[in-house]
């Protein structure tokens, strides 16, 4: 008899709020991961692995790395179902994936890559045997890890500054991963503004640029205060959207803090079409 192995799965409902809507009536990207982090952190509490573990192990996960798929919109009024499993355990790394549908719909689909690391100092820490005995039974798999692809910024790439605010931190003092991304996508919008198509010139015509997708590598944490420099450029410029590669640094001594692959569709009337020949010359411009 053939066994086929079938992972430890976890479920959560969360209704969509109006606090985490854009200002196009679609749910932000960040609150998305912000979705995500909650239902993994509520799937290991239901396995077991809760604050009360984490705390008299002296351990807890953090995220390396994050791919995000955004297929179709969330409104309000919606109820997103988010399903998650555990696809990989190595050493020190553990690999979750997870899928946002409302309804029928497919909203998202998304992968983390989480680190096991001791408490006071953030040291990697080998995974308890107790956690893949529980998620694989069967024995633990390692899925195959794509290397970041990496990309020297060209002279043409634009770099911003922003300084780390009360806001961004999260209960560890540091930026919370999820609003890494809003960084990103406030960066795509000021490249565009000073590309001469502002906010209001894409209000104007009913347009904007969608995410697709999100490629984020967290290379360290960013504290209160500091200011980082946000380097992006594009990569590829369509007929409907583009690809951008962004980095993130501290602005006194240049250390990485994440590196980003992203992907933006135009949408007008929150459909997909071709984006005004003007403005892909602009973005496309050295």
């Amino acid at each position: 008899m053939i066994r086929h192995f079938v992972p430890r799965e976890f479920l959560w409902r969360a209704p969509v709020w109006q606090a985490d809507l854009d200002a196009f009536g679609a749910v932000r990207t960040a609150s998305l991961l912000r979705l995500l982090q909650e239902t993994a952190t509520r799937a290991s509490s239901d396995a077991g692995f809760d604050s009360e573990y984490y705390a008299r192990t002296g351990t807890m996960w953090l995220i390396r790395r994050t791919t995000l798929e955004l297929v179709n919109p969330a409104h309000y009024g919606d109820i997103l179902e988010v399903r998650t499993w555990i696809a990989d355990f190595r050493r020190v790394r553990s690999q979750r994936e997870y899928e946002i549908r409302a309804g029928d719909r497919l909203v998202a689909r998304a992968s983390t890559d989480w680190v096991f690391v001791d408490r006071p100092h953030g040291r990697p820490r080998r995974i308890p045997d107790q956690w893949p005995a529980l998620f694989m039974p069967e024995g633990p798999t390692a899925a195959k890890r794509i290397p970041f692809p990496e990309a020297a910024p060209p002279p043409t790439a634009i770099t911003l500054h922003r300084r780390i605010e009360l806001h961004d931190l999260d209960a560890l003092q540091h930026v919370n991963n999820s609003n890494y991304v809003s960084y990103l996508e406030q960066a795509a919008l000021d490249v565009a503004s000073a590309a001469g198509w502002s906010f209001t010139d894409q209000i104007a015509i009913g347009g904007c640029f969608r995410p697709v997708s999100h490629d984020l590598e967290y290379l360290d944490a960013a504290l209160y205060g500091e200011r980082l420099d946000i380097t992006t450029w594009p990569t590829k410029v369509t007929a409907d959207g583009l690809e951008r590669h962004t980095y993130l640094h501290r602005g006194d001594a240049g250390h990485p803090l994440l590196h980003a692959r992203s992907r933006y569709q135009w949408v007008q009337a929150g459909v997909p079409t071709t984006m005004p020949a003007a403005l892909r010359e602009a973005l496309a411009a050295p």
